[in-house]
């Protein structure tokens, strides 16, 4: 079952939630760390959804991977058509057995009893409730200190704790026991998870909070003008060329005759291919300076197919 032919990785037969179900553009996980039980159920309930999308019979299914019909629909539907955090359905990554596609959501009040067990959900649930603590609390976690002032390199966890904690005392919530304060560890741990939460959306506060200033910088990049360039059209440049000189154009009026402007500046504004020195676009301006608009009709002339001017041999 752990092999899956390539004329069955295409687009289904059947469809699923009003469509057809593409699984060749499905993402994968790392197959090859999956041991055990984990990796038997795995491949076995890869193999239903592909078999099921390719039309097979009931008995087919059954036979060959041991669940059903109604399974495999479901796991598509429930499952593998959700949207994964990276904007793309989860795919074959929600048929690994125990990976949650939807975050939990409580729907009932928290109550801490005396042994503080009952705060499942808190966190999230404490946060829908209060969204302004969200908004300055993941503030803070992304918060990168200004390099003009003398500052902490790296706000540990248990500063973000403290702040938190302290935040929700301010509100009353010890008070109404929304949050486990009971606890040993009054859920610091819950704390921390939503800290790294946060900050691996942020790869720059990320690599601030793990390395500080040095890390950061390592994730600037450069515009790649110093990467060699050997084929056409790879690379091009553009300049702009003032023509010494002043030139006086004749405009003819609807009454009749002609009406004489002087153009103090001419701009020739040029495209050229870095490998063959070619010339792929240029644009005339007789603005006193090269604006934004030029420039866009330069390069409107560069990807425009050439045509001789008319009136000229």
């Amino acid at each position: 079952m752990q092999d899956i032919p390539d004329h069955m990785l295409r687009a289904s037969i059947r469809i699923v939630g009003g469509a057809h179900v593409d699984i060749s553009r499905w993402a994968t996980p790392d197959e090859g760390a999956l041991v055990g039980e984990q990796r038997t159920l795995y491949f076995a309930r890869k193999a239903a959804v592909t078999l099921y999308l390719q039309g097979s019979q009931a008995e087919e299914i059954k036979q060959k991977t041991g669940l059903g019909v109604k399974q495999a629909y479901r796991l598509i539907r429930e499952r593998c058509l959700e949207t994964h955090a990276d904007g793309q359905p989860y795919g074959w990554r929600a048929l690994i057995p125990y990976v949650r596609i939807q975050p939990y959501k409580r729907r009932t009040k928290i109550q801490i009893d005396s042994f503080g067990n009952g705060g499942a959900g808190a966190m999230e649930t404490l946060l829908d409730t209060y969204p302004d603590v969200r908004t300055a609390f993941e503030k803070r976690i992304r918060t990168i200190p200004s390099g003009k002032k003398l500052t902490e390199t790296k706000v540990s966890i248990g500063r973000h704790c403290t702040w938190f904690l302290d935040e929700l005392r301010r509100r009353g919530c010890e008070h109404r026991n929304e949050w486990p304060f009971n606890t040993a560890s009054t859920a610091y741990y819950s704390v921390r998870r939503y800290v790294a939460k946060v900050l691996s959306s942020d790869p720059v506060a990320l690599a601030w909070a793990t390395g500080g200033p040095e890390m950061t910088r390592k994730l600037k990049t450069g515009e790649g003008t110093d990467r060699p360039v050997t084929n056409f059209l790879q690379r091009v440049e553009m300049d702009a060329h003032k023509l010494d000189g002043r030139f006086c154009v004749s405009i003819p009026e609807l009454g009749g005759g002609t009406k004489e402007r002087i153009v103090y500046r001419l701009w020739v504004i040029s495209m050229i291919d870095v490998v063959s020195r070619i010339v792929i676009g240029y644009y005339f301006s007789t603005a006193k300076e090269v604006s934004s608009d030029d420039v866009l009709r330069c390069i409107k002339s560069a990807l425009t197919k050439w045509q001789p001017l008319s009136g000229v041999n």
